[in-house]
């Protein structure tokens, strides 16, 4: 050990032997709470810039959201909602939505935020300049402490929304929409948890897309093994292994090879089958993943799917 070190540890002794050892909290601290935790959330999250909207039921909130999103040309809509509270707008990607409406997994009254599920897509949560957030009003609690008590699956990560995006890094002047929405709206909905997923409504871009997406025939997929196929540029790779959740494909030009995983095509394919476009591997990375677009976008193309 050097000796400048050994001075430093040395201090750092001597300045921890005058201290109490530290006391671990035996339960998360909780503040004092009074009143109704729903009238609280509402006020807090208005003070923040949220505009709360409140409902007795279900039907009452799609009643109401058929209207109010009118004003938008497009959404991306939460896996996590249930479809009968889906706007009846085109579908988009949500780099490209006007809308992107989400299920928050609770509500906390004390600091008005919104606890949402990276299970969702993060990319849902901040890219549409607007963010609309449908939340059960038996899940609006006190304190954080008790939303994450009551999470059963908790997701790998979780945010919390606490307002519309806003900054005024520049200048000291107050800008909103600079990193996320611009504008959020959060709906709270009595009786949302027990919400029957119900049957949603055709949008305009998806008339006459199928209903339900057909599963991939993974059988097709390996009997792609063993084949040279051709990117969208001309490229020849080959297909040298398929199991049962990935695909693996070598460069004929590099000898490099890349893995296509079974549910990244299979998202691909769901999304084909909605009716969205994905005319070439840059759409595919946008829409599905960044998992060899090239190869991935190919290996559908030689199924028949686009």
């Amino acid at each position: 050990m050097s000796e400048a070190r050994r001075r430093i540890l040395e201090r750092v002794r001597h300045a921890l032997e005058r201290r109490w050892p530290p006391e671990l909290p035996g339960s998360p601290w909780r503040a004092s709470a009074e009143g109704d935790p729903l009238e609280v959330f509402v006020k807090n999250a208005a003070a923040s810039g949220i505009e709360v909207e409140r409902f007795a039921g279900p039907q009452a909130a799609a009643a109401w959201l058929q209207e109010w999103a009118a004003g938008f040309a497009s959404a991306a809509v939460s896996p996590l909602l249930p479809r009968s509270l889906a706007p009846d707008l085109p579908a988009a990607a949500p780099e490209d939505a006007e809308l992107g409406v989400s299920r928050a997994l609770a509500a906390v009254a004390a600091t008005g935020s919104v606890l949402l599920s990276s299970a969702e897509g993060r990319r849902l949560q901040l890219l549409p300049p607007a963010h609309l957030v449908f939340v059960d009003e038996s899940e609006v609690v006190w304190h954080l402490a008790e939303a994450l008590e009551h999470l059963s699956k908790p997701a790998s990560a979780l945010a919390l929304h606490s307002g519309p995006s806003k900054s005024a890094d520049i200048g000291q002047i107050m800008v909103q929409g600079v990193h996320g929405p611009g504008r959020l709206v959060v709906a709270v909905v009595r009786g949302l948890a027990k919400a029957p997923a119900g049957k949603k409504r055709a949008t305009r871009s998806k008339r006459k897309a199928k209903k339900t997406a057909p599963e991939l025939d993974w059988q097709a997929v390996r009997e792609l093994e063993g084949r040279t196929l051709r990117t969208k540029r001309g490229e020849p790779f080959t297909v040298v292994k398929v199991t049962d959740n990935t695909v693996r494909v070598r460069v004929a030009s590099s000898g490099k090879e890349y893995t296509v995983r079974r549910a990244s095509l299979e998202k691909a394919q769901r999304l084909v089958a909605a009716g969205t476009a994905v005319p070439g591997p840059v759409a595919y990375r946008k829409l599905v993943a960044n998992e060899a677009p090239a190869y991935a976008w190919s290996l559908l193309r030689a199924l028949g799917l686009i």
